[in-house]
């Protein structure tokens, strides 16, 4: 079973699978490059790929939606976009975070906001009986920078996971911990993960999926 990716949303191919779709990836570049045209011309790889392959013994379709740049407040409406687009995927995995901590410097409040926004999407998908899982903010690749840049980004990445850790227990949201488990040899460059990074990523994805989905079918 081949992976669907948004970047091919005008294809027939597309039109004629998106309703075979079980779970969509959502988020930044992390998760994909959609806004860069066809898939060979990516320059990095991404997890949904990976995780794709993990998900062909329960013989579940992903579809690849990441659009790289992307900060959290746009992300609410790609979801939307997103259940519209694929009525029959059950789950969502959703990353955004990276982009806004890199943009704005006021770290509480732009944590804060970005908390709020994956609310919004956990709230619309919720709404359609549908599943969320979350991801939080990978470090940076501290090999690329100074260490004075890496302590400091890497702490407001602590601070911003701990804060979303938290409001993901009190609401009952699954949470990837992608972040604890890249150094920075799986990177490709400052942020983006190399082929093994991506292939991490999709088996932290696939263990807190995993959990979901046997909940989800046990009723």
């Amino acid at each position: 079973m081949s992976i669907l990716y948004v970047a091919d949303r005008d294809t027939d191919t597309f039109q004629q699978e998106r309703t075979a779709v079980d779970v969509v990836c959502a988020g930044d570049s992390i998760t994909g490059w959609n806004n860069y045209g066809p898939v060979g011309y990516w320059p990095y790889p991404t997890y949904p790929q990976l995780f794709q392959e993990l998900c062909e013994p329960l013989h579940l379709k992903v579809a690849d939606g990441g659009i790289a740049g992307e900060i959290s407040r746009n992300g609410i409406g790609h979801v939307r976009d997103y259940l519209d687009l694929f009525p029959t995927a059950r789950y969502f995995v959703i990353g955004f975070g990276t982009n806004d901590l890199g943009m704005w410097p006021d770290l509480e409040r732009t944590s804060e906001q970005i908390i709020k926004n994956l609310g919004q999407m956990v709230t619309l998908v919720r709404n359609r009986e549908k599943f969320p899982i979350l991801l939080n903010v990978p470090n940076v690749n501290g090999a690329m920078f100074s260490p004075d840049i890496t302590r400091e980004s890497r702490s407001q990445r602590d601070f911003h996971n701990a804060r979303l850790l938290d409001y993901c227990n009190k609401h009952d949201i699954p949470l990837a911990d992608i972040c604890s488990h890249l150094r920075d040899a799986h990177f490709a460059d400052e942020v983006h993960p190399n082929a093994a990074g991506a292939d991490i990523i999709a088996r932290e994805v696939d263990r807190v999926f995993q959990v979901v989905h046997a909940r989800i079918e046990q009723g």
